[in-house]
């Protein structure tokens, strides 16, 4: 079998060449991507059409030749499976149907769970079976801070001020809902890790909202509970981790959440970076989005 550049590096082995790959490498920027959209009917249907989402996984690597394809799919399939009817709105992005509080969603939702993602790993068999055998394929899914907030806000927001008020004040049912984000979290990778992903990602892409006070409960917590729950299921595939924004949070995140690499947004200096974090951890990222 050919040596995975990707997969080296994300386990710590040094290489004379750093792997390239892009968070939304397939996206609106390819015509051959603008085509396939236009043909879909909407964008949660998009990700959950094995053979187009699996196209478009592919068609950057077949353009670029990066050295890993992340599969196309969205943070907020969970929510969509919990039936919080997710949605994507032109010009304005995702909507949800806002819960009233924490306990609005229960356990029994996931027992539909892997039925409904189904076909997420039908796009990463199909994906697994198409790509260069030099190249890896990544597996994702949002942590259950980031989801909580759109969960809350019913979408995108400025500062999530129900979510952050629910932290405050809902502890215990803010706590629930966190431990069944966890384990529906466990149960998406693992279905990924077993259709072919050669490594997973964490995205909390709104930990930057978290105060520090409450960073180990919302963020790092969770995050060590799903690569526990992950490695119990049999998976050993390497797991990113990417607390987007959360400043100087990133050490004890890196240390304790037991991910086996990181992502770094813009904001973190990398020379900070290499000399706070743990001795040959490997990290990614640091580009500006805009750049």
């Amino acid at each position: 079998m050919t040596d995975k550049l990707f997969l080296s590096t994300v386990r710590s082995v040094k290489s004379a060449k750093t792997p390239i790959w892009m968070m939304r490498q397939a996206g609106r920027y390819l015509e051959e991507y603008r085509n396939v959209r236009a043909s879909q009917k909407d964008f949660i249907s998009f990700c959950l059409n094995p053979e187009q989402a699996s196209a478009v996984t592919l068609q950057p690597i077949a353009r670029y030749g990066f050295d890993a394809a992340i599969i196309f799919s969205d943070i907020l399939m969970i929510p969509w499976a919990m039936q919080r009817n997710v949605r994507f709105k032109t010009g304005v992005g995702p909507l949800l149907d806002a819960m009233d509080k924490p306990d609005d969603v229960n356990a029994s939702c996931l027992e539909w769970l892997d039925d409904k993602l189904a076909p997420v790993g039908k796009a990463l068999n199909l994906t697994k079976a198409a790509l260069p055998d030099e190249t890896a394929l990544i597996g994702f899914a949002g942590a259950p801070w980031t989801l909580i907030t759109y969960m809350a806000e019913g979408g995108s927001s400025r500062d999530f001020p129900k979510a952050r008020q629910w932290a405050w004040q809902e502890a215990k049912s803010l706590d629930g809902l966190i431990s069944i984000l966890v384990d529906a979290t466990i149960s998406f990778l693992s279905l990924q890790a077993k259709a072919g992903a050669e490594a997973l990602m964490l995205f909390d892409s709104w930990a930057s909202a978290v105060p520090a006070a409450q960073r180990d409960w919302l963020v790092i917590r969770p995050a060590r509970a799903i690569v526990e729950g992950v490695r119990a299921h049999g998976h050993n595939q390497p797991i990113i981790g990417f607390p987007k924004g959360i400043g100087e949070g990133l050490l004890r995140y890196a240390a304790e959440s037991g991910v086996d690499a990181v992502g770094l947004d813009h904001g973190v200096d990398p020379l900070w970076a290499a000399k706070n974090l743990p001795a040959n951890m490997p990290v990614q990222g640091n580009l500006d989005p805009l750049s």
